[in-house]
């Protein structure tokens, strides 16, 4: 092996196993967000019962729940013991194998940009966050990327495995997400544009015949329908899995326009990564704002603005007659539109969620790989290039330095741009408590959740609990030793029990607040047994 291949694979593993430092720590450590809470519930649900029907309204496709399967069985070993790490272990290395993914495409890059691009897609705060939250996202964006790698290589061998593992990823695509149809379109458009703008550009092997055999593409299309059906069947067991997938359009349609509380302006997702300040929008304005009224910030600063400006310079180059050397012109201007109409479509769309940007952030930071490059070769003089060198390595270092905050320090904190609605801490100690006072009971504790509003990830922690009831407004008998309900529920709750209940209140996430009810009885008689073993002492809140 030659040392320039050496060389290359030893920092491809460094940088796999630094995108793997950043993802599998303390995966525990946050407390479930609602969404991966439900999909958390439906993984168990389905270990324990072996069914899973495909619904077309909500939760979105088959292949978390599938895969979530792997580290329950391999680690867990049952429902019971199945935690919040061992399912994130999932999209936790899912976000490690898009690090990893990038040198499928060393050869249309070129090797410095492939590398640069893995160390980006490693450090990204963006990309971090969400490789530790058990949702769909992370595996869309490796599928994606599989696809389109795939798709490369088989251009560049005309070898018909390519084609096949490049059916298999658009089948796991559907699969995974419906939002997989914007991929599919902005892939589709990307590739039109190259072939009318590239004609003879494409990279062709001259005894290799035909661009594409049609063979082969009939038999990746075969792959990719079978992988979807078998998914979507429940493996062959749900007739009316495959028409729900298709049926889930007019729904996603309808949901993407209404918005609702996620409805933002086109520009959130790049202000989003161009920058936020103390928990609100930076961006242009934002700085334009800064520069005429300086301050200090007195929270945490976010910003993947390296990202934007290097794809931007990346896409330049492609673009341009002084592409990088070494990378092939059609993958790149694939890349360039790509990327250009996957986030022109997620930025039209009202509805948004900032993990949804993660499908055009790993185009961004393709581009980025490749603008590094461009923008250290261009300067031509040895000087330059080291000092442009060592503050793009610098920039990196500082978007590792807000990856491992966002994951860690700031999970929760909702100055956080990505901690999106996210459950603060609070619901773990109101589970504690909840264990507390089972004790007191003597093992059996009969909870009510009385509330009108999204309690998630409420019922995952107290999942296997035969004695929590769940309503959506006060049962006739809402009384209970403990009552469960939440700010905005709160007064309609109390006029059904009156003042017989010690309460504390817990923050469940912005703007919704968790109030745990103690009947006195039951709370005088835990004060009771805390004053047994701590001294004496009564009074406090649950």
């Amino acid at each position: 092996m030659k040392r320039a291949t050496l060389a290359s694979a030893a920092l491809l593993a460094a940088v796999g196993a630094l995108a793997i430092a950043f993802r599998l720590p303390r995966l525990a450590d946050r407390p479930m967000h609602p969404d991966e809470a439900v999909q958390a519930y439906k993984t168990v649900l389905l270990y324990e019962t072996g069914d899973y029907h495909y619904d077309p309204q909500e939760h979105h496709g088959p292949s978390l729940y599938y895969l979530g399967l792997v580290p329950i069985r391999l680690w867990a070993g049952d429902a019971a013991a199945t935690d919040d790490a061992t399912l994130r272990l999932v999209p936790a290395l899912f976000g490690a194998g898009v690090v990893l993914l990038v040198w499928l495409l060393r050869d249309g890059l070129g090797r410095p940009a492939a590398l640069a691009a893995a160390f980006l897609a490693a450090v990204s705060p963006a990309m971090v966050f969400y490789s530790r939250y058990y949702i769909q996202e992370m595996l869309l964006v490796f599928f994606t990327l599989l696809a389109m790698a795939a798709g490369w290589r088989y251009l560049r061998t005309r070898h018909v495995g390519w084609a096949i593992l490049a059916g298999l990823a658009v089948g796991l695509m559907h699969a995974t997400k419906e939002t997989c149809v914007i991929a599919y379109v902005a892939m589709a458009g990307a590739a039109g544009l190259v072939w009318l703008t590239t004609r003879g550009e494409i990279p062709a092997q001259p005894d290799a015949g035909p661009l594409v055999r049609r063979r082969d593409i009939a038999l990746a299309s075969a792959v990719a329908v079978l992988v979807s059906v078998a998914l979507f069947t429940s493996f062959f067991t749900n007739a009316s899995g495959p028409i729900d997938s298709l049926r889930s359009y007019a729904y996603l349609v309808s949901r993407g326009y209404e918005g609702g509380i996620h409805n933002h302006p086109w520009h959130y997702y790049l202000g989003t990564l161009l920058g936020t300040l103390d928990g609100e929008w930076a961006g242009w304005r934002g700085v334009a704002h800064l520069m005429t009224h300086p301050r200090l910030p007195t929270g945490p600063v976010w910003t993947e603005a390296l990202i934007l400006g290097l794809a931007l310079i990346g896409a330049v180059a492609a673009l341009s007659r002084r592409a990088v050397r070494g990378a092939d012109s059609a993958l790149l201007k694939f890349l360039v539109f790509y990327t250009v109409l996957a986030t022109a479509i997620y930025s039209a769309v009202p509805y948004k969620t900032p993990w949804c940007m993660l499908s055009f952030l790993v185009g961004m930071i393709l581009l980025a790989g490749v603008g590094a490059v461009a923008l250290v070769r261009w300067l031509r003089r040895r000087p330059l290039q080291v000092a442009v060198g060592v503050l793009l390595l610098g920039a990196a270092v500082h978007l590792g330095w807000q990856a491992h905050r966002a994951a860690f320090r700031f999970a929760t904190d909702s100055r956080n741009p990505y901690a999106y609605a996210q459950t603060y801490p609070g619901v773990l100690r109101v589970v504690d408590r909840l264990r507390e006072l089972r004790a007191v009971a003597g093992g059996r504790l009969v909870v009510k959740v009385i509330s009108d509003e999204n309690y998630w990830p409420l019922p995952w922690y107290l999942r296997g609990e035969e004695d929590v009831g769940w309503w959506d407004v006060p049962p006739d008998d809402a009384d209970a030793p403990v009552v469960i309900t939440t700010g905005g529920s709160q007064a309609a709750v109390e006029a059904h029990l009156g003042d017989r209940y010690v309460q504390g209140i817990y923050g469940l996430r912005p703007g919704v607040m968790l109030v745990l009810g103690v009947r006195q009885d039951l709370w005088d008689a835990f004060l009771a047994s805390r004053s047994e073993t701590a001294g004496p002492g009564r009074g406090g809140t649950p």
